[in-house]
C-alpha cells in the first residue's frame, strides 16, 4: 500500500524538498514525493503511473511472474482458514503457558531496545521462555521491535517506572500488535492511572480481543509473581519530596478528566455496521462515579510516584553432569533420577555417589533492579528505602547481591552525588546499565539500508541520514574480543575497538571533579545491548548494530540488469536537470514538503506513519498530521541539533482526523518542543497552534491530568469551524492565525472517512496554494476547495485491485488518486526501471500478493451462481492491471 500523491499543477517558484526517506522527482511542471521503500508508499507510485513509459520487456517479465505464482495460490487459498480466529490462537497460548510453567525458567536474560536517546524509545525487554516482560514502553517501541524481530507474542507484563511520555507513548501501538498477535491478557504495573492512557484510546483504537489489567504497586505488599511466574517482582515506590504541595489546586485538572470519561464516537463503525463492544474488565469501577472520583484523585497525586522493580528468576536445581554420572559409574535408569533431585545413590557394588559431586551447583536467581529517579526531589526517598539494603553492600547473603541495575534516570539526576552515593552502594561486581538520553544509538540500521541505496542513485534526491549513532564497518574489518564482565571470565563477542558499542566508564559516572564514589562497571544502553541472567551471567555486545554501506550497494548489483538500467536512468535525467539548471527553474524559495511518515495503520523498519513537514519559510514551520514516532523521524532526518530548531520554528500542528497514526506522536512532539526552547534558555515557551477534530480534547486532557501537564502548551482550534461552507470562527482568531502561518486564507472541508474528517487548503500571501486530502475517498468538497491549487497531496491507500475495501474503509485507491491529482508524469518513469531492479524481490513479492488477493476475491464468490460472474469479471480486470 501507499499513501500520497503530490501534485504541483503549474510551474511554481518554490520545489519540494529531497530529503530523507523519501522518493522526489523533479521536473518541469510537476513534482512528486513519497517514501522510498518500493511496495510502500512510493512503491505503488512508480508501478501505476511510470509503467506506461516503461519497456515491454519488463512488462512482460511482470506479467509472467504474476501468472507463474497465481496457479500455486489458488490451490494453497483453498486450503487455508479463510479468516484469522484470535480466540483460538489465545486458546493454544494459554495451553501452551500451563504446560511450561512446570518448571522454573532456564533461560533468562534483559535485553535494551530502546536505548532512550533523542527520538528513539526507552524500553527494557526481559525474556523467559515461559513469559515476556518489558520495562517501559516509549513512542516508536514497536518498530523496533518489528526491526529487530523481538517476539511479543509471549508478553505478559508491561512495567512502568513513572508516568511519562518517555515511558508510556508507545503503549497504544504495542497493545495493538499484542492484540493481533492472540494475547488474551496483558498486565499493567506502575502508578496509578497509567491503566487511563488505554481507556481513553477507546474511540479511536480497537482493542476488542485484549483485555488490559491494571495491578497496584501496592498489592500483596508490593510483591507479585510468586508461585509458577517465571519473575519474581517486588515493586518498591518513590515519592518526590514535598508532594502534598505540588498536589493542591487540581480540582480544574480532576473535573477536565472526569469530562474525558464520557463516552465518545467509534471511528471506526463504519467498516463494521454490527460490532462487538470494547471490553472494560478492568474498569468496572468507572460505572460508580464516587469510586470513579477517589482513582482519579490518587491517579493525579501518583503523577508525583516513580516505581522501581526489584526483580528475581525462582530458584533452579543444577543441571545433572553426565561425564561425571559416567565416570562415578552411575548406570543408565532411576539412579539418575534420583541424583538430579538432590539424593545420594548407592551403586551396586557398594559404592555411593553424592549428588553433589554430580550436579551443577543450585541456581538461586540472580538479581537485576530496574530504577528510576526522575527529578533530583526524588533521590530522599531513593536514599531512605530499605528495600534495596539487601541487595547492596551490606547484603547478609551472597545470594542476593544484584547482578546489574538498569538505570531510567535522566543524565542530570544521574550525576547528582546524591545518586552516585546510592549506586555506590552496591558490590563492585554489580554492573550498571544506563537508558536516558545520553545514549546515542537510535536503533534502526533498515532505515539507513534503503537509504543507502537510493543515495547510490541520486546523492541529491536522497540524502544520507544525518543519524550518526550507528557506527559503519569496514567489511574487511573482522576482529574479536574478550571483555571481562564483573572480574569473571564471561567472553563477550565483540567489535573493532573503534565502533565499541559499551561505553564503559570506570569507578565513575559523571563529569564531577569532586566524586569520590567508587561504582561498578557501567554501560551506555544501545539498542540490542544483553545482560545474560541465567544460565550464565554475561554482557553481550555481539548483536550491536553496524552499518554496511558496501554490502548494501553490493546488493543491488548482485539484481539482474540492475547496472544497466541504472546507467540508463542516470543519462535520461540528465537531460531535463541540466536544461532546468540553465533555465534558472531550480529555486530555494519555500515552502519544501518533507515527508516524514507515509505509512498506513502501522509503522514498519523502513516507513513510519502519516507525518508531513511544511517549512512555511526561514522562521516557520507547519506540521501535518503526527504520528506516532514523527519526532523520531525529525531527530533522524535532520539530526538533533537541526530538528531542536525546526521545533523552535514549529508554528502549528494540523490533525486531518482522529485515527491513531494520525496523531499519537502529537504529545512527544509537543514536550521535545517545550524542552528546546528551555535547553535554549528561553523559558517562556510560545503557545503551539493545534488545528484538529475537537474530541482530541477528550484525549489530551485525561493525559494532562492523570500524567503530566501540557495542556498550557498549545491552543485548540476546531477544524469545523474553519469549514469553508459554514465558517464559525471568531474573526479575530482566524486573523490571528492567518498571520502566524504568513497564510491569506485557510479553509477546511469535511471529506468522506471516519467522522469529523478533514481536508485543507492552506493559501500563502505570495501567492502558493497547498491542499491536503487527510484520508478519504474522492471527495467533491476537497476538490471545491483545492481548485487551482499549486500542490495537492491526496492519499492512496488502496491498491486498484482493492477497489471495493477501498470503499468499505473509505480510502482512495491509486487510480482514483490519479484522476483527481494528474495530467502527465513527464520525468518519474525514467526512475521506474532502476527502482524496479533494485528492490525485485519486493516487486516480485507485491505481484504475487496482487495475485492472492484476485484469488481470495474468486473463492470468496465461489459458492455464489450470483457472484460467479462479477468475479470472472472482476478477475480479468486485475490480469490487465497486472498486464
Amino acid at each position: 500500500m501507499w499513501r500520497y500523491f503530490v501534485s504541483a499543477t503549474r510551474r511554481l517558484p518554490h520545489h519540494t524538498s529531497p530529503l530523507t526517506e523519501e522518493c522526489v522527482s523533479f521536473a518541469r511542471r510537476t513534482c512528486y514525493k513519497g517514501e522510498s521503500t518500493l511496495g510502500g508508499a512510493a512503491g505503488s507510485l512508480w508501478q501505476q503511473t511510470a509503467v506506461a513509459a516503461a519497456p515491454d520487456t519488463t512488462h512482460n517479465t511482470s506479467y509472467t511472474t504474476y501468472h507463474k505464482s497465481k496457479n500455486n495460490i489458488y490451490n494453497i487459498l483453498e486450503k487455508m482458514p479463510k479468516k484469522v480466529d484470535v480466540k483460538l490462537l489465545q486458546g493454544i497460548r494459554l495451553a501452551r503457558k500451563q504446560k511450561v510453567r512446570k518448571y522454573p525458567p532456564s533461560t533468562v536474560y534483559l535485553q535494551v531496545l530502546g536505548s532512550g536517546s533523542p527520538g528513539s524509545p526507552r524500553a527494557l525487554y526481559v525474556f523467559t521462555e515461559h513469559a515476556r516482560y518489558l520495562f517501559n514502553c516509549g513512542e516508536g517501541t514497536q518498530r523496533l521491535a518489528h526491526e529487530h524481530k523481538v517476539k511479543l507474542s509471549m508478553m505478559e507484563h508491561i512495567l512502568v517506572t513513572h508516568k511519562s511520555w518517555e515511558n508510556v507513548g508507545g503503549l497504544p501501538g504495542v497493545l495493538l500488535t499484542l492484540q493481533d498477535t492472540g494475547v488474551p491478557e496483558i498486565f499493567l504495573h506502575g502508578p496509578p492511572g497509567i491503566d487511563s492512557l488505554y481507556y481513553d484510546t477507546r474511540n479511536f483504537m480497537k482493542l476488542r480481543d485484549l483485555s488490559i489489567e491494571y495491578k497496584h504497586y501496592a498489592e500483596n505488599n508490593g510483591l507479585f509473581g510468586e508461585g509458577t511466574h517465571p519473575l519474581i517482582i517486588r515493586c518498591v515506590p518513590l515519592w518526590e519530596k514535598n508532594r502534598e504541595t505540588a498536589n493542591e489546586g487540581n480540582t480544574v485538572e480532576l473535573d477536565a478528566a472526569e469530562g474525558a470519561l464520557e463516552e465518545v464516537e467509534d471511528l471506526y463503525a463504519y467498516e463494521k455496521p454490527a460490532t462487538r463492544k470494547r471490553p472494560h474488565q478492568s474498569n468496572n469501577h468507572l460505572t460508580d462515579q464516587v469510586v470513579k472520583r477517589q482513582r482519579q484523585e490518587e491517579s493525579f497525586k501518583c503523577r508525583k510516584l516513580a516505581v522501581a522493580y526489584i526483580c528475581r528468576p525462582p530458584p533452579k536445581a543444577g543441571t545433572l553432569k553426565l561425564e561425571n554420572c559416567l565416570k562415578a559409574g552411575v548406570p543408565a535408569g532411576p539412579l539418575l533420577g534420583e541424583l538430579k533431585r538432590g539424593q545420594d545413590v548407592t551403586l551396586p557394588n557398594g559404592n555411593v555417589v553424592r549428588a553433589v559431586d554430580v550436579t551443577a551447583p543450585d541456581d538461586p536467581g540472580p538479581v537485576f533492579i530496574v530504577v528510576e529517579a526522575p527529578t533530583e526531589d526524588y533521590l530522599d526517598s531513593l536514599l531512605e528505602s530499605s528495600a534495596f539494603t539487601p541487595h547492596q553492600s551490606s547484603a547478609t547473603c551472597e545470594e542476593d547481591l544484584a547482578e546489574v541495575v538498569v538505570h531510567f534516570t535522566p543524565p542530570k539526576v544521574l550525576a547528582d552525588p546524591r545518586y552516585q552515593e546510592w549506586m555506590a552502594r552496591f558490590k563492585l561486581s554489580t554492573s550498571h546499565i544506563v537508558i536516558n538520553s545520553d545514549s546515542s544509538c537510535m536503533g534502526s540500521e533498515a532505515v539507513h539500508r534503503i537509504q543507502y541505496k537510493l543515495n547510490h542513485l541520486s546523492e541529491t534526491v536522497f540524502p544520507l541520514l544525518k543519524d550518526a549513532s550507528i557506527p559503519i564497518r569496514d567489511t574487511n574489518i573482522v576482529e574479536d574480543s574478550e571483555v571481562k564482565v564483573n572480574g569473571s571470565n564471561a567472553e563477550v563477542t565483540s567489535i573493532s575497538s573503534k565502533n565499541l558499542f559499551m561505553q564503559k566508564k570506570e569507578n565513575s559516572c559523571n563529569s564531577d571533579s569532586n566524586s569520590h564514589f567508587i561504582i561498578g562497571p557501567i554501560h551506555q544502553a544501545t539498542t540490542l545491548l544483553t545482560y545474560h541472567i541465567r544460565p550464565k551471567k554475561k554482557l553481550d555486545i555481539s548483536n550491536g548494530l553496524v552499518l554496511h554501506p558496501e554490502t548494501y550497494l553490493k546488493e543491488c548489483y548482485e539484481k539482474e540488469n540492475f547496472e544497466n538500467t541504472l546507467l540508463s536512468f542516470k543519462a535520461k535525467l540528465q537531460a531535463p536537470l541540466q536544461e532546468d539548471q540553465n533555465c534558472g527553474n531550480i529555486s530555494e524559495n519555500y515552502p519544501t514538503i518533507v515527508f516524514l511518515g507515509t505509512g498506513s495503520c502501522i509503522p514498519n523498519k523502513t516507513r513510519n506513519i502519516s507525518g508531513i513537514l511544511i517549512n512555511i519559510s526561514d522562521t516557520k514551520t507547519l506540521l501535518m498530521d503526527c504520528g506516532e514516532g514523527t519526532y523520531g523521524q525529525l531527530v533522524r532526518l535532520f539530526g538533533f541539533d537541526e530538528s531542536e530548531k525546526i521545533l523552535q520554528k514549529l508554528s502549528a500542528v494540523y490533525i486531518s482526523h482522529l485515527h491513531a497514526d494520525h496523531h499519537t506522536g502529537f504529545i512527544r512532539l509537543l514536550l521535545a518542543r517545550k524542552k528546546s526552547f528551555h535547553q535554549a534558555g528561553l523559558q517562556k515557551v510560545p503557545k503551539l497552534y493545534l488545528l484538529a477534530p475537537p474530541k482530541i480534547m477528550t484525549y489530551l486532557a485525561s493525559y494532562n491530568a492523570n500524567f503530566e501537564s501540557i495542556v498550557h502548551d498549545f491552543t485548540i482550534i476546531h477544524n469545523q469551524r474553519l469549514c469553508s461552507d459554514d465558517f464559525k470562527l471568531d474573526q479575530a482568531m482566524y486573523n490571528e492565525i492567518c498571520s502566524c502561518l504568513d497564510m491569506k486564507r485557510i479553509d477546511m472541508t469535511y471529506v468522506i472517512h471516519c467522522p469529523n474528517s478533514f481536508g485543507v487548503a492552506w493559501s500563502h500571501k505570495d501567492g502558493w496554494k497547498l491542499v491536503y486530502s487527510g484520508d478519504t475517498m474522492p471527495c467533491k468538497g476537497l476538490v471545491n476547495i483545492g481548485k487551482n491549487c499549486d500542490v495537492l497531496i491526496h492519499e492512496a491507500t488502496m491498491e486498484d485491485e482493492l477497489e471495493e475495501d477501498a470503499r468499505l474503509k473509505t480510502h482512495c485507491t491509486t487510480s482514483q488518486a490519479i484522476q483527481i491529482c494528474f495530467k502527465d508524469l513527464p520525468t518519474l518513469h525514467h526512475m521506474y526501471e532502476a527502482l524496479v531492479a533494485m528492490f525485485a524481490e519486493d516487486y516480485d513479492d507485491m505481484l504475487e500478493k496482487t495475485a492472492k488477493r484476485a484469488a481470495r476475491e474468486r473463492l470468496r464468490h465461489l459458492g455464489n451462481p450470483k457472484s460467479k460472474q462479477e468475479t470472472l469479471v472482476n478477475q480479468a480486470r486485475v490480469e490487465e492491471k497486472v498486464k
